[in-house]
């Protein structure tokens, strides 16, 4: 008996297996056989392992670039609010704004301890390296400098970074 087989690499050559007769051979039937494959596989590592076997896989999304918080901007939306009204409490500025109200009081002290020219430029600032350099950690670190003086010089080195 002859089985046609087919290239599954796309070819038109066809070529052509000779099998046993298996009512004629019954004594000499083969074992397991094993055929190998050959087959375009498309694969991907990340947090498991994406395999295609016809088409590419699509191409990775990009992470956007992250948008960092412009604390100083905050601190001055929770001042406002705080003004507006003498008889509101920190508390109810933390529900307002959906923050602690540890963090009520962190942002207070940033905005009453910084000079009032940085609190105007930094508010309005959209550099997002600009905010990123000054965050809620350096800014609480620069705030508690008991020195006006040393307290500006240290603004004005991170400034010129």
């Amino acid at each position: 008996m002859i089985i046609p087989t087919v290239r599954l690499d796309g070819g038109d050559n066809q070529e052509w297996l000779r099998t046993m007769d298996v009512k004629r051979y019954r004594k000499h039937l083969s074992k397991n056989k094993i055929i190998h494959i050959s087959v375009k596989m498309y694969r991907r590592r990340g947090r498991g392992v994406a395999i295609s076997l016809y088409d590419p896989l699509p191409s990775l999304l990009q992470k956007p670039a992250p948008v960092y918080k412009n604390i100083v901007a905050m601190a001055v939306k929770i001042n406002e609010y705080l003004v507006q009204n003498p008889q509101r409490t920190y508390t109810s500025a933390g529900n307002r704004f959906g923050v602690t109200r540890a963090r009520i009081s962190q942002l207070m002290t940033i905005h009453e301890k910084l000079p009032d020219d940085f609190i105007e430029m930094m508010g309005q600032c959209d550099d997002q390296a600009l905010i990123k350099r000054f965050s809620g950690k350096t800014l609480l670190k620069i705030a508690r400098i008991e020195d006006g003086i040393k307290r500006k010089k240290k603004l004005q080195v991170m400034l010129s970074k």
